[in-house]
């Protein structure tokens, strides 16, 4: 209980601490499947397995932003699950590189209903690449001579909630992906150069409602940063038999998406999706943005076979 206790404590802390605060991290449309992006206390939820994510935005831009990620997620032992992600990222002339590792503990409320608890860990890096910018003239530039890469700091928390019933399962999930609000100012030259990332935090959850043996799944996103408006994904899948799931949605930076998602076999499970930009809306830019995503699963969800500690909530005054 006590690692229980020291996790909730900074759970809370941070959500205190924190009204607010954030900086644009990259967006995914499978954000149901791919939670741990957002999220370190989903790992184990769906068992042991290695996933890999691309997401390429803009398609058609030279430089456009591309998102690569890849992890593998442990067993779960004593109620303890680790994963262990590599995220790559790059944005015109931004190269952001990172490896982080999440804790996830699990506890069993009630029959139906289990919370998980997650921190995260790591470094990152950030690099720019100053040659690839369109230039007029090849003269010297003082300011771009002091633009230099720095390294940061990740310091992850967030819960996981489910509750499954016999036809119908609900889960919510809260999270900080960084708690650490890096600012940094550096004076070279007689020119300072600030560089500020900002801390997001997201909410997302949804339902899985049984209809025969297919499944309804409307699931949802709010992503907070400071001084930008809220994001947020609402979509609709449609899971047939558990063999391929269908799903649109819309997003309100003017974009609507669609996707489609193959069980193959127990093992794999492939995903692509594609973003399209209204036409009719002037804010938004006028190209679409696909992505991957592809699981292999090297055990299945441990929840059923775990040792799960139970929470008493009758006992606590």
């Amino acid at each position: 209980m006590a690692k229980l206790y020291i996790l909730l404590s900074l759970l809370l802390f941070v959500c205190h601490i924190q009204k607010c605060l954030a900086q644009q991290r990259s967006q995914l449309l499978f954000f149901k499947d791919n939670l741990i992006h957002f999220n370190p206390a989903h790992a184990g939820v769906n068992g042991s397995l290695i996933q890999i994510g691309s997401r390429s935005q803009w398609i058609g831009i030279k430089n456009a932003p591309k998102t690569n990620s890849i992890r593998y997620i442990t067993n779960t032992k004593k109620n303890v699950t680790w994963s262990y992600n590599i995220e790559i990222d790059k944005i015109f002339i931004e190269n952001k590189n990172s490896f982080s590792v999440d804790y996830s503990y699990q506890l069993l409320l009630d029959v139906n209903k289990k919370l998980n608890l997650g921190a995260r860990a790591g470094l990152y890096s950030y690099n720019f690449d100053v040659d690839e910018l369109v230039r007029v003239t090849d003269e010297p530039n003082e300011f771009l001579s002091a633009v230099r890469g720095y390294v940061g700091n990740i310091i992850g928390v967030g819960f996981y909630y489910s509750d499954v019933r016999e036809k119908v399962e609900h889960f919510f999930s809260f999270s900080i992906p960084n708690v650490v609000s890096l600012k940094r100012f550096k004076a070279e030259n007689g020119i300072t150069t600030k560089v500020t990332d900002r801390i997001h935090s997201y909410l997302v959850g949804g339902s899985k409602i049984k209809m025969g043996n297919n499944l309804l799944i409307p699931h949802f996103l709010f992503r907070q940063v400071k001084n930008a408006p809220v994001l947020y994904s609402l979509l609709l899948g449609f899971n047939f038999q558990e063999k391929f799931e269908l799903g649109f949605g819309i997003t309100n930076n003017d974009y609507i998406s669609g996707y489609f998602t193959l069980n193959k076999t127990e093992k794999y499970n492939f995903g692509i999706g594609y973003e399209f930009p209204i036409s009719s809306a002037k804010t938004a830019l006028r190209r679409g943005t696909v992505e991957f995503n592809l699981i292999y699963k090297l055990s299945n969800s441990g929840n059923k076979e775990m040792e799960i500690e139970t929470l008493n909530t009758e006992a606590i005054d």
